[in-house]
């Protein structure tokens, strides 16, 4: 599909985007923007961003309307300050076409305090729209947290994650066990340069939680390879995390392990009620500590402890369930059954991560010898058997993996009562501030 041209320009509006529609509301319906012979590239001028060609007869009275509240909705975003800027856009109701409309939802999800889920699935989002989408919210928003988005072609889906502790989590003793191996392996830093990373692109569809790649330091033509790479799920479809590393297998067949992670809650997170018991007694006290906060749940930090503050439930984990893969003769399938390659167990509520523990080692030894692949490939005399002292040992500890988990429960809860309490705390004072000021009309009267 054609994609829209974005150069380093110092700022980018939504309200610019919005402008960018079909010449009437009637091509709106029959033609997006990559198969509209109308629309082109723009002039710097038009902050390099695809805009329509209006014709000889000028633009229709639709566009005309919504384009001058338009503008004057952009000089009042110009006067609100950084912190704000959320909230402009969630009060914001346009006129948009079709595709913003759906933009301004994904908007609206990234910015709310109290969301139910931390993951979301968005289909009929063109490519010109997500890379409108994605500068928008690198230059003009402060939504707090950056949301993480990917971005699927063959089906305008996109999937947007907010990220929290108890989605970090899982990996986090695997990642440290992962560090430590490598670490021991006595291979030339200076020829080979490996990485456990997070947050980094696998593929042009997925920036998965964690991934392994080696660089080979003495060629000037080789390419990153990634053997490994690892995705967790909070509350979030095991199908959409499927979709997500079968796409990501596709764009690396070399891939030789691969971690899925999925943390369920009890029940989707819902803030205090307007009115409950428990939002008059935390909005009767100025914001609580950390410390004061958490240390009214009475519980020491486990999985099966539920992070209840003045009877509401703020974070609660029902299961943790693991699932991985190795590479057989065939790059790695995500739908095969085969035992041999790949197992899938619960660590919580049940602990039953054995087959998931042994198939982690499989992959981590496929891992060591593509490393050693790559080391003779530098180097023909280097140290095979050193590479392979069998007394260095990937070892993770399935009680670091659950501690990790619940003390992220309780970060977690925390970070969801400091948006209700900011939200509901801004609507007592906006009500306050609302009510009449007799005394004040009282002194009015008496000086006439």
């Amino acid at each position: 599909m054609p994609t829209s041209i974005f150069k380093d320009t110092p700022s980018t509006s939504f309200t610019q985007i919005a402008c960018a529609e079909p010449k009437s509301s009637h091509d709106a319906n029959k033609i997006r923007p990559e198969g509209n012979p109308h629309w082109h590239e723009a002039s710097e001028s038009d902050s390099d961003l695809v805009v329509p060609v209006v014709g000889s007869q000028g633009a229709s009275p639709t566009q005309t309307t919504t384009c001058d509240k338009i503008s004057q909705l952009k000089e009042r975003k110009r006067k609100l300050i950084a912190s704000d800027r959320s909230t402009y856009i969630l009060d914001t109701d346009l006129s948009l076409p079709q595709g913003q409309r759906i933009c301004q939802e994904i908007l609206r999800f990234i910015a709310k305090s109290d969301r139910q889920h931390q993951c979301e699935e968005f289909c009929g989002i063109w490519r010109v729209e997500y890379e409108a989408l994605v500068q928008f919210i690198d230059e003009n928003c402060n939504f707090g947290l950056k949301p993480r988005l990917t971005y699927f072609d063959d089906d305008s889906t996109l999937i947007v994650e907010m990220p929290s502790a108890v989605h970090e989590a899982p990996l986090v003793a695997l990642h440290t066990a992962l560090v430590c191996f490598l670490e021991n392996i006595p291979f030339d830093c200076k020829a080979v340069n490996a990485n456990i990373l997070s947050n980094i692109e696998a593929s042009e569809s997925l920036v998965p939680d964690m991934r392994i790649s080696f660089q080979n330091m003495k060629s000037t033509t080789s390419e990153t390879i990634i053997p490994g790479l690892a995705e967790t799920a909070f509350s979030q479809h095991r199908d959409v995390l499927f979709d997500k590393l079968e796409e990501a297998i596709k764009e690396n067949p070399s891939l030789l392990f691969v971690i899925a992670a999925v943390v369920f809650e009890n029940a989707p997170y819902r803030s205090p009620k307007k009115g409950s018991d428990a939002g008059r007694a935390l909005l009767r006290d100025a914001k609580r500590s950390s410390n004061d906060f958490l240390s009214a749940t009475g519980d020491l930090p486990t999985l099966d402890a539920p992070v209840v503050v003045e009877n509401h439930t703020w974070c609660s984990v029902a299961s943790v369930w693991f699932k991985v893969w190795v590479c057989g003769n065939q790059p790695i399938d995500i739908r095969t059954d085969d035992p041999a390659l790949v197992a899938d167990r619960y660590l919580y509520p049940q602990d039953s991560m054995g087959p998931v523990l042994a198939m982690i080692d499989k992959g981590v030894n496929a891992i060591r010898e593509r490393l050693i692949t790559l080391c003779k490939e530098i180097d023909e005399d280097v140290d095979v058997d050193a590479l392979r002292d069998p007394n260095i040992v990937f070892r993770v500890r399935k009680d670091d993996i659950a501690t990790k988990i619940a003390g992220a429960m309780r970060e977690t809860a925390y970070r969801r009562y400091l948006a209700w309490y900011k939200k509901a705390s801004r609507a007592t004072k906006h009500k306050a501030s609302s009510l009449p000021n007799t005394r004040r009309k009282s002194m009015v009267k008496r000086r006439k």
